[in-house]
């Protein structure tokens, strides 16, 4: 999964003081810890032209940042919002990778934003899921008529996944969800301290650990919202089991599909797999 930008001197968000979320930050310590406090750049050959700059409110009480660019295409087929996996090139993630430039390419608008604590969003606290409903509302909003759908991998697949579970109004209609785990304990058994803090966690708060995982969230599946999980043989850290049990998790008669790849890394799948990936996630929200 990869790396958190949250700086203290950040702060948080308009009229919430910064120390009100040093605690949260030291929580987040022994999952990103060697990452904090690093600054956004934009990615290394990426045209900037088209791009806009948006900053939205989050229920997690931060102001995220974002990056917008409208299709070329005559009639829009939609809008895709972009939810990074953790790495240092957060929202970032999406026009590097060139998921971003196939999406609008296909006629897609694509919103690619940053979690709070991450890229150029103020870290605050651990409620990513409301971060994910946020910024698909504000798409919604600003592209009234046209589907929202979202493009998750592994950190932010996860929480796009966990918010179907807030309940009221989920903003996506078809979600793209790459290499995610069931549970977080699940993918950061390999690492001692993080695990442990996970497992103290469901002891000592397990209505909050049950909110973080992707298979409660799954069991949540709003009617006529649709999920394509994927998931690769190559990938160590979510492996094809993660996608059965998550399957196993959704309710009879879901709207689940599943595309399995033989050998992409990690979060990986357009840029190891491009012609089983692409066709396969095009298909899914042309759908929509």
């Amino acid at each position: 999964m990869g790396d958190l930008v949250g700086s203290a001197v950040q702060g948080a968000s308009a009229g919430h003081p910064g120390w009100r979320w040093w605690w949260h930050r030291q929580l987040k310590r022994p999952f990103f810890g060697r990452f904090m406090g690093r600054g956004w750049r934009w990615p290394a050959e990426v045209p900037t032209e088209g791009w806009q700059r948006v900053s939205l409110p989050s229920g997690s009480h931060s102001t995220l940042a974002a990056l917008l660019k409208t299709t070329p295409a005559a009639q829009p087929l939609g809008v895709v919002v972009c939810a990074h996996p953790m790495g240092m090139a957060a929202k970032g993630f999406w026009l590097r990778e060139g998921h971003a430039q196939a999406l609008l390419d296909a006629g897609f608008h694509v919103l690619s934003y940053d979690f709070n604590g991450f890229g150029e969003s103020p870290s605050t606290n651990f409620d990513w899921s409301a971060d994910a409903l946020a910024t698909g509302r504000w798409a919604r909003q600003r592209f009234p008529g046209l589907p929202v759908h979202a493009l998750g991998a592994s950190f932010g697949a996860t929480n796009t996944l966990t918010a179907m579970a807030a309940g009221g109004d989920y903003p996506y209609q078809r979600v793209v969800a790459e290499a995610v785990p069931p549970t977080l304990p699940l993918f950061w058994k390999a690492y001692p301290l993080a695990h442990a803090v996970l497992r103290a966690g469901q002891l000592l708060a397990p209505r909050v650990e049950r909110r973080l995982r992707a298979e409660e969230g799954l069991r949540h599946l709003p009617p006529g919202v649709a999920v394509l999980l994927v998931h690769s043989h190559g990938d160590r850290w979510t492996p094809v089991a993660h996608g059965d049990r998550l399957a196993a998790a959704a309710p009879p008669g879901a709207l689940l599909q599943r595309l399995v790849l033989q050998r992409a890394g990690h979060t990986h799948g357009l840029r190891d797999e491009h012609a089983t990936y692409w066709p396969a996630v095009l298909r899914f929200l042309q759908a929509g």
